[in-house]
C-alpha cells in the first residue's frame, strides 16, 4: 500500500470479494530534500495506515531503505559508472519488492500478494504469464519480464481489467473521494523529480574529479569536442555537448574506459539486430514464435513489426528486427511479447 489510488482500491476490491485483507507499505527511501537517518514515517505510509485503520484492516511497514540504497541506488549509480543507460524498477521488483512481499506473507500466513499493477496473470498449460493491461497507458508488463513463477502464482492484480478512470471512479463509490483524485506517481521513485546527473553528483561526491571532461569524436576518430564526463549521457542526446561546430550528430556509442563519446547522425542509430543479455523467459519454447514483438523503451520509438529471436548462449541472444529500433542504450531493459502476452526479456546490450 502505497496510500496512492491503485493500491488503495485494491485493498479495498479485494476487501469486497472477500478476502482477508493484510496492508503493507515498503519504506525504501526519504526524499532527497530529508535527513536520509530521519526515522519519522513519510506521507505516503501515513497516508496508507490510515486508509488501512478506515478499511478495518490490519498494517504494516518493512523498513527496506538501507536494503534499497545497497542493491537498487548501488546498481543504479554503477551502471551508469559503467556508461550504461539503467532501469532500476526491472532489479527492485524480483529481488527486493517481490521478495519481501512474499517473505511477509509467509510470516504472516497469507497465500496471496496483491499489487495495484495495472497487468493481468493468466495461467496457461500450468506456466503464469503476465499480460498487459486494459489501459494501455497504465500498463505495467513492461517492467515486470523477470518476476518469477513462484511470485506469479502468488499475485493478485485486480486493476489489470480496468482503466485508471474505472479505478477512480471505484474509489469514489467505496466513499473516499480523496484517494479518487490523489495526484499520479511518475517516473523514478528515488529521484523525486531530481535530474539523474544532479543524483549521480549528490550520491558519488568526487565523480567530476574522477571522471572529468572527455572527448567527442565520430566514428573515424575525428575529434568534434569536448563533454562533461560520460556519465552524464546517454545514446540518443544531443543537449550538453561542447562540439566545435554545429553537425547534427548526436551520442551513438560511449566508451566509458575513454571517457569518450561517439557521435553520429540520427538516422545511423536505427538497429535492426542487437544482442540481449541475461535473458528470461517464462517457457524457452515461445522464442520459436513467429509473431514475437519487442519493446525497447527509451528516447526512441518502440520497433513496428515481428522479431526473431536467436540464442547464442545461456547468457545473451540475438534480435532481428522486421523494421529498425532506434537509439537503443545498453542497460535499457527489453521486453518481448505475443500478442498481449509477456513471455520474458533482458538487457541490451
Amino acid at each position: 500500500m502505497s496510500g496512492g489510488t491503485d493500491s488503495s482500491v485494491t485493498a479495498m476490491l479485494l476487501k469486497k470479494k472477500g478476502y482477508e485483507v493484510i496492508g503493507v507499505s515498503l519504506w525504501f527511501w526519504n526524499s532527497p530534500n530529508e535527513d536520509s537517518n530521519k526515522q519519522e514515517l513519510p506521507g505516503f505510509i501515513v497516508d496508507a495506515q490510515e486508509l488501512a485503520k478506515k478499511l478495518s484492516i490490519e498494517h504494516h511497514v518493512i523498513d527496506a531503505r538501507d536494503e534499497f540504497k545497497e542493491l537498487v541506488i548501488g546498481q543504479f549509480l554503477q551502471e551508469y559508472l559503467n556508461g550504461r543507460t539503467p532501469s532500476p524498477c526491472i532489479h527492485c521488483n524480483p529481488n527486493l519488492k517481490w521478495r519481501l512481499l512474499l517473505d511477509k506473507a509467509d510470516q504472516l500466513g497469507a497465500e496471496y500478494i496483491a499489487t495495484g499493477h495495472y497487468i493481468q496473470i493468466l495461467e496457461e498449460e500450468g506456466i503464469f504469464y503476465i499480460h498487459k493491461g486494459n489501459d494501455p497507458a497504465k500498463d505495467q508488463s513492461y517492467f515486470l519480464w523477470n518476476l518469477n513463477q513462484e511470485i506469479l502464482s502468488r499475485t493478485l492484480t485486480p486493476l489489470g481489467t480496468f482503466t485508471k478512470s474505472e479505478v477512480r471512479e471505484m474509489a469514489t463509490d467505496f466513499g473516499y473521494k480523496k484517494v479518487a483524485t490523489k495526484k499520479e506517481s511518475m517516473g523514478i521513485c528515488f529521484l523525486d523529480g531530481m535530474d539523474y546527473r544532479d543524483f549521480l553528483k549528490q550520491e558519488v561526491s568526487d565523480v567530476d574529479e574522477k571522471i572529468g571532461k572527455g572527448k567527442i569524436v565520430d566514428t573515424e576518430g575525428k575529434e568534434l569536442g569536448w563533454h562533461e564526463g560520460y556519465p552524464y549521457y546517454t545514446i540518443g542526446q544531443k543537449r550538453g555537448l561542447e562540439l566545435n561546430e554545429k553537425a547534427g550528430l548526436m551520442v551513438s556509442r560511449i566508451d566509458a574506459e575513454n571517457n569518450t563519446l561517439i557521435l553520429e547522425k540520427r538516422d545511423q542509430l536505427n538497429r535492426k539486430s542487437f544482442n540481449v543479455s541475461d535473458y528470461y523467459f517464462y517457457n524457452i519454447k515461445d522464442i520459436n514464435s513467429l509473431e514475437i514483438t519487442t519493446v525497447v523503451r527509451g528516447l526512441g520509438l518502440n520497433p513496428e513489426g515481428y522479431s526473431k529471436l536467436t540464442i547464442i548462449d545461456d547468457k545473451l541472444l540475438e534480435v532481428e528486427l522486421e523494421n529498425p529500433a532506434w537509439a537503443i542504450a545498453p542497460g535499457q531493459p527489453v521486453a518481448f511479447y505475443i500478442g498481449a502476452k509477456l513471455i520474458g526479456g533482458g538487457f541490451a546490450e
